[in-house]
């Protein structure tokens, strides 16, 4: 059972065949059909499902060259492209004959152990690939090594016998006679669709998926999914860990990256897990497992500016909490006490519309209001995107002093935050 798989050739074309086990192809219309003339019956169901999912192109748009030899440079692009490899972020692998159309493959699967040039300079992508180096990158490149049998084939020894055998113990092939893998002949183009086809359907034939019928976050660090049948009881949380190809992106952000899990637990139906993993909390955007996405939202409220507008006055007092949970004020005072006409805040998130926020009188310098503190000071509600205060005669005379006023503000999401205005009336 290759449980191994699902993470290293889930971004990759064949993972559209997960859906469909490699089945046929539904219906004449939705094959991207090839327009190749040299490819006959014995290349044609390979070179058809490689092309029709954009892991190989043809020399020309009539032919697909099955009886070309494969050169090394091509034999990286069609393996990075079936195994989804980031070949544009690839880290430089030091070749120096590498040229555009190969270099981010060659240096993809060098980063991941898969190939290797004859110097440390030299890779030589224009030169032909042999049947035994072929066997090799398939055999590293989809980590079928354990799958290694003795062979029948005499020529099956040195660098690549390990390699061939593993091929020969998967069944994707049986050489070019009964005692003879070819290893040292160059592969052609055609041959090679041949093995990268039988290596995909081994894939999918022999490896353990399992689908998520459902997800829901239960918190900031912790989400619950529920698949679409039993997992196998052989089927360990550290096997899950390793298969689950859990996935988030944050907002503002245009990049998907994996989402670790720390912990799994299995429920005892095994029908679902409970995932932990780093905590989200002050984040928002959405989780993504198999083909379904929930949106998250552990990010507090964030205040930016407000204003106060007093009697007297034709410009509002501005303040700007500049993503803070405090700001201060200074209101100016006529004959020792100022009239508050509206008092208004804008706070970044998701609300309710007509949603209501108490605030509290916290703590006051002046005497006469000091029996108000801890208790309701005012009301805010939520309209046409800003917190307004509802008008009350309470505001119409506050003596010259210190007020500070506190509210809480709870979004869509259930995050809540305190914000507190220290206003000095002066």
């Amino acid at each position: 059972m290759l449980n191994s798989h699902k993470k290293f050739i889930a971004t990759s074309a064949t993972v559209a065949l997960a859906t469909t086990a490699i089945a046929p192809f539904a219906s004449a219309e939705e094959i991207r059909q090839h327009q190749f003339t040299d490819v006959g019956p014995r290349y044609d169901e390979a070179v058809s499902f490689l092309y029709h999912y954009e892991i190989v192109q043809g020399k020309s748009t009539t032919s697909f060259g099955v009886n070309s030899s494969l050169t090394r440079g091509d034999a990286a692009v069609i393996l990075a492209n079936t195994l989804g490899l980031d070949t544009e972020n690839a880290k430089d692998a030091g070749f120096k004959d590498l040229f555009p159309r190969v270099a981010g493959a060659v240096n993809a699967l060098a980063a991941e152990g898969i190939v290797k040039g004859f110097t440390s300079e030299k890779f030589a992508p224009n030169e032909p690939i042999s049947r035994g180096a072929m066997a090799q990158i398939l055999v590293l490149g989809f980590g079928l090594e354990d799958f290694a049998a003795p062979s029948p084939f005499t020529d099956a020894g040195g660098t690549f016998q390990k390699s061939i055998e593993a091929l020969y113990g998967t069944g994707i092939t049986n050489g070019v006679t009964k005692t003879s893998f070819g290893a040292v002949q160059n592969i052609k183009r055609g041959d090679f669709a041949n093995l990268l086809y039988n290596t995909i359907q081994f894939i999918f034939d022999n490896s353990y998926f399992f689908y998520a019928e459902s997800m829901e976050l239960i918190n900031s660090s912790s989400l619950s999914i529920t698949f679409d049948e039993e997992l196998a009881e052989d089927l360990t949380e550290e096997d899950i860990a390793d298969l689950l190809l859990l996935e988030m992106e944050v907002a503002g952000s245009d990049e998907v990256v994996e989402l670790l899990p720390t912990k799994i637990t299995i429920s005892e139906d095994r029908t679902s897990i409970i995932v932990e993993h780093a905590d989200l909390a002050g984040k928002e955007g959405t989780i993504f497992v198999d083909d379904i996405q929930a949106a998250f939202d552990y990010a507090k409220p964030v205040a930016t500016t407000g204003s106060v507008t007093l009697e007297g006055f034709d410009t509002p007092f501005t303040f700007d909490f500049d993503g803070a949970t405090e700001t201060t004020i200074k209101l100016p005072a006529t004959d020792g006490v100022a009239n508050l006409n509206a008092l208004e805040l804008e706070v970044v998130d998701q609300f309710t519309d007509r949603q209501e926020v108490t605030v509290i009188l916290e703590s006051t310098d002046v005497e006469a209001a000091k029996p108000g503190e801890g208790l309701t000071w005012g009301t805010l509600v939520y309209e046409d995107s800003k917190w307004k205060l509802v008008d009350h005669p309470n505001y119409d005379i506050i003596p010259a002093g210190n007020y500070v006023l506190q509210a809480p503000f709870t979004d869509k999401s259930n995050n809540t935050v305190t914000l507190t205005i220290d206003i000095t009336v002066e």
